[in-house]
C-alpha cells in the first residue's frame, strides 16, 4: 500500500475563515479563498510535498533528510505569512466593493501546526494520504485553547518533538510554551511563536541587493535541485565553506540560534580568518555579505536563488569596492577579479561533487513534487463551502 517514512508533518490553516464565510456574500468569498489557497500552495515549495487540501488547510510533509537545516523550515512558515499579509493588504487596497466578503478580509489571518513522527503514504487518484498516529496527533493539534491562553490570533505552533527534530531548542526558548491535553494521547508539550510579531518585523525591512545589473563581478550555475533546498546548500556553514573555497566556515552573532542579518560567516583560510557579515537575508530568495576589509574598503556580495523548471539557478554577484579611501577601493578592484573568479568557480565545481556524493549517500533526499490540479482544488474549496 505505501512505505513508511520519518519526518515534517505541516499544516497551514487559514483562521477566520468559517465565521467569514457566515457574514459574507458566497460569491466573492470563494474568489477570496481561491487566491488565498493559491498562495498557500505556492509557498509549500519542496522539500515540503502537498498532500491534500482540506477545505481552508493545506496539508504538507517532508522526509527528515530533506530538511538541512532546523531554521530553513521556521523561515518558510516565516516567508509565507508574510506573503500572505501582503496579499490580504493588496487585496484590501486593490478593491472599491463596498459588500461584506470584501470588507471582512481583514478579519482573515493564517496559523500553522508542526509536528515530527513517522507517517505512511498512500497514493490516491488525486492526492497523497497520509496515514498514521503522527499524522492524527499533529490534526488534534489544531484544536486547541491557544488563542484563549496566549492572545495569539496569528502563530505557528511546534510540538516537542519537532522542536527537537528541528535542533531549534534556542529559538523555542523566545516562543511561548503551550500543553494541550488529548484523549488518548495525553499531554503534549507546544511552543507556540506569534506571526504578527515576524510580520511587524519584516514588512518594512530595507533590502540591500547588488542586482546582476550592478554587478562588478557575476557568476551563475545552474543546480537540480529546488530553491529551498539549495538554500541549504549555499548556507549551511560546512556547506558555505566549499562555496567559498574556504577550509572551514563558523557562524558567530547568531540571534536566537539561527543564522540571519548581522551573523557573520568565520570563513578560514589557513590562519588567516574573513570575516563576511550577513547585511541582508531574504530566505530562499537572496542573501548579502559584506566581505571582510582591505585597508577599509570592501565588496559586497549577493548571492541569488530562481527557480527554474529543473530546478535553481544560483547568480553571485558581487559589487565594486565600497568604502575606505580611494586607494583601498583601487587595491580590492585591482586584486579581486582575478582571485574571485578562480576562487569561486572551483568553489562551485567542489559544491556540485559535494552535493551529489551526498544525495548518492541517501544523507540527502531529493522529494518529487505532488502538483494538485487545478480541478482538485475547485473540488476542495467547493466541498468547503458546500459544508
Amino acid at each position: 500500500m505505501s512505505n513508511k517514512q520519518t519526518g515534517y508533518l505541516m499544516i497551514a490553516d487559514i483562521t477566520g475563515y468559517t465565521a467569514y464565510l457566515h457574514a459574507s456574500e458566497l460569491e466573492h468569498a470563494e474568489e477570496v479563498l481561491r487566491s488565498l489557497i493559491d498562495l498557500l500552495i505556492e509557498h509549500t515549495q519542496l522539500p515540503l510535498v502537498i498532500s491534500r487540501l482540506e477545505g481552508d488547510a493545506v496539508i504538507s510533509f517532508a522526509d527528515e533528510r530533506s530538511i538541512l537545516q532546523g531554521q530553513t523550515l521556521v523561515e518558510m512558515m516565516e516567508t509565507t505569512y508574510v506573503a500572505f499579509k501582503r496579499a490580504i493588504e493588496l487585496m484590501q487596497h486593490n478593491t472599491t466593493c463596498t459588500c461584506n466578503a470584501c470588507r471582512n478580509i481583514p478579519n482573515l489571518d493564517l496559523k500553522f501546526f508542526v509536528h515530527y513522527g513517522t507517517y505512511l503514504l498512500q497514493k490516491l487518484p488525486t492526492y497523497t494520504e497520509l496515514i498514521g498516529t503522527d499524522v492524527n496527533l499533529v490534526h488534534r493539534l489544531t484544536k486547541n485553547s491557544i488563542k484563549e491562553q496566549t492572545g495569539c490570533q496569528a502563530y505557528v505552533a511546534y510540538s516537542q518533538a519537532a522542536v527537537d527534530a528541528l535542533k531549534i531548542q534556542e529559538l523555542a526558548q523566545t516562543m511561548t510554551p503551550h500543553a494541550e491535553e488529548y484523549d488518548h494521547i495525553g499531554t503534549v508539550q507546544m511552543y507556540v511563536q506569534d506571526m504578527i510579531k515576524v510580520w511587524e518585523r519584516d514588512k518594512e525591512r530595507t533590502r540591500i541587493v547588488v542586482t546582476p545589473d550592478e554587478a562588478f563581478l557575476r557568476f551563475v550555475h545552474e543546480f537540480d535541485l529546488p530553491p529551498m533546498l539549495m538554500w541549504d546548500f549555499v548556507t549551511k556553514p560546512e556547506y558555505k565553506a566549499i562555496l567559498a573555497s574556504s577550509d572551514s566556515a563558523q557562524v558567530d552573532h547568531k540571534v536566537d540560534g539561527r543564522i540571519g542579518l548581522g551573523s557573520a560567516y568565520m570563513c578560514a583560510h589557513g590562519e588567516n580568518i574573513s570575516p563576511q557579515t550577513i547585511v541582508d537575508w531574504q530566505p530562499f530568495e537572496q542573501y548579502t555579505i559584506r566581505s571582510a576589509p582591505v585597508m577599509g574598503a570592501h565588496s559586497l556580495w549577493t548571492t541569488l536563488l530562481e527557480p527554474t523548471e529543473t530546478g535553481t539557478k544560483i547568480t553571485l554577484v558581487c559589487s565594486a569596492a565600497l568604502g575606505g579611501n580611494r586607494f583601498g577601493r583601487w587595491l580590492v578592484n585591482k586584486i579581486m577579479p582575478g582571485a574571485a573568479q578562480k576562487n569561486t568557480e572551483a568553489g562551485f565545481a567542489a559544491l556540485r561533487e559535494q552535493i551529489s556524493q551526498v544525495i548518492d549517500r541517501g544523507e540527502v533526499f531529493q522529494p518529487e513534487a505532488n502538483k494538485l490540479s487545478d480541478k482538485t482544488i475547485q473540488a476542495a474549496i467547493g466541498e468547503h463551502l458546500a459544508a
